[in-house]
């Protein structure tokens, strides 16, 4: 178990009480388990959440060629994550350890608790958040692996939008682990093929897009394309993050649609210290996390690897054709699109891009110029930072 659990172990596993767990009763139903039973199956969206009346719940995780309990719920704790609220794929299958009964309630409930029970609502929201945390530390994600090489622009794409997304996932850079040898073996690939995701065991994708990847993944929620929504939000960095949680939690239908990730251009600065509300400064990673969930809490969608190309204005309601095909109608359209990156004036290849030539300065970056000899251009925030 990581440092973080052992830290926080209270907080991200919490014990309901007594009057809690009558309150829950009223939005769900009692179930009889039996030992063996699996409730939740990793890699499909949770569509119910359970808390432990009798007996035992088993979180499990699954790892190469196995699996492992990550943590036994017993008696007034609860199963979820953030993917309960967001209505994407979960990282975990929960299987009954000891035969006993629950309570099961469904989503859409859960929901409905997080908006109305304030002491129910910061108790969920803290250990759904934590547990999320704990999960990626844990690289809870073997399923979906990345075979890549740090010499390659498209790798660090691909690591840029799981990590950003909050994404566990296995990393596997064929520079240092001999397992990607025989793991291109094993699915007849070259290693020329690279970078490649293998989703779920035995799905390969060669060099996906970030829309492919996100499908394959199941990061986003399924949206009926049909429906009329209140407010579409075209940008998910700080400005659309904030639109989602004020119309969100006035109770309009609120879906956002971002590019990369959460956060957008602030997500990747390492340290913000004029935004409203946090005074020691704050990471864009952690801002963006907070703030997404938050919107999430309050019930908006957001579907990332999602690009807004056109924009019907003559149309009531509006309609916003995506990259990828199809396209959204809502009777109000906020476009939060931000900033571009400054490019150098010159002609730089393609394939430098990524690989030797970056546009920011994460972690990612830093990793991949380790005892590199760097040279940083411009005098601004975003160069002290990568400075620093």
């Amino acid at each position: 178990m990581n440092e973080l659990m052992n830290k926080r172990r209270d907080q991200m596993f919490p014990k309901l009480s007594e009057q809690q767990m009558t309150r829950l009763d009223t939005h769900g139903v009692r179930e009889s388990v039996r030992a063996g039973q699996l409730l939740v199956q990793q890699g499909e969206r949770p569509e119910r959440f359970f808390v432990v009346v009798r007996g035992t719940l088993e979180v499990i995780l699954a790892r190469p060629g196995d699996h492992e309990v990550f943590n036994t719920l017993t008696a007034g704790d609860f199963t979820g994550e953030m993917s309960m609220l967001r209505g994407s794929v979960g990282f975990a299958s929960i299987r009954v350890g000891e035969p006993g009964e629950v309570i099961a309630i469904d989503a859409s409930h859960l929901r409905s608790i997080v908006l109305t029970d304030a002491e129910l609502s910061e108790l969920f929201m803290r250990a759904f958040i934590l547990r999320r945390m704990g999960l990626v530390a844990e690289g809870a994600g073997a399923d979906v692996r990345l075979l890549g090489s740090r010499h390659s622009g498209d790798t660090l794409r691909l690591q840029e939008f799981l990590t950003r997304n909050a994404f566990p996932y296995q990393d596997l850079h064929i520079e240092q682990h001999p397992d990607v040898q025989i793991l291109l073996e094993r699915f007849h690939l070259r290693s020329n093929e690279l970078p490649v995701v293998v989703c779920h065991g035995d799905t390969v994708l060669r060099n996906p897009s970030n829309h492919e990847l996100a499908a394959c993944i199941g990061i986003n929620p399924r949206v009926d394309d049909s429906r009329v929504h209140d407010l579409l939000i075209v940008g998910a960095g700080p400005a659309g993050l904030a639109a989602a949680v004020y119309a969100a939690s006035e109770g309009l239908d609120v879906r956002m649609i971002e590019l990369m990730a959460p956060g957008g251009q602030a997500g990747t600065s390492s340290r913000i210290e004029n935004y409203l509300g946090f005074p020691t400064g704050i990471s864009g990673r952690a801002l963006a996390g907070r703030a997404l969930s938050q919107a999430q809490k309050f019930g908006a969608n957001i579907c990332v690897a999602c690009e807004a190309v056109k924009l019907h204005p003559e149309t009531r309601p509006y309609v916003v054709d995506l990259a990828e095909g199809g396209a959204i109608k809502a009777n109000v359209v906020l476009v939060a699109t931000g900033a571009q990156y400054r490019t150098l004036d010159i002609e730089t290849p393609a394939r430098f891009l990524g690989a030797g030539v970056y546009y920011a300065a994460t972690n990612m970056e830093a990793r991949l110029c380790d005892q590199e000899e760097i040279i940083i251009v411009g005098g601004g925030n975003s160069a002290g930072q990568a400075a620093v």
